[in-house]
């Protein structure tokens, strides 16, 4: 599936695979590896394919249906939080309760993830 989706995500932006090779940095036959499904990209490698083709590595490693990468995703959550959390109105008791809450969910995730969460909460407090 990973090889079919980045010759399908190259064939789409009309690149052939020396183009794509060329701007990872790679050769030809690496990228014609990975789009046979002979070898596999490893993690700093598919990062900059997500990146190139503006997706997220979930979606290359076919764990989600959705393409956006994480920004994108999270500008739902953020709309999502805002209506349904307003913490502006929590008392300062109310808040630390909630802060000790996630604090103890934030530990249990991974790097990827908490990127993800520092991202939506930037986006929360008008922090970008």
């Amino acid at each position: 599936m990973l090889g079919e989706k980045i010759a399908a995500l190259r064939r789409k932006r009309k690149m052939r695979q020396e183009d794509l090779a060329r701007l990872l940095g790679v050769s030809r036959q690496a990228i014609s590896n990975y789009e046979k499904g002979e070898r596999y990209p490893d993690p700093q490698m598919l990062s900059r394919l997500a990146k190139t083709f503006n997706v997220s590595s979930d979606y290359l490693l076919d764990l989600t249906d959705n393409p956006n990468p994480y920004p994108q995703v999270c500008e739902e959550s953020c709309t999502y939080l805002k209506k349904k959390f307003p913490l502006a109105s929590a008392t300062t008791c109310e808040k630390d309760e909630i802060l000790n809450q996630l604090y103890c969910l934030f530990k249990k995730l991974n790097k990827e993830d908490l990127a993800c969460l520092l991202h939506l909460i930037k986006r929360l407090t008008g922090l970008k």
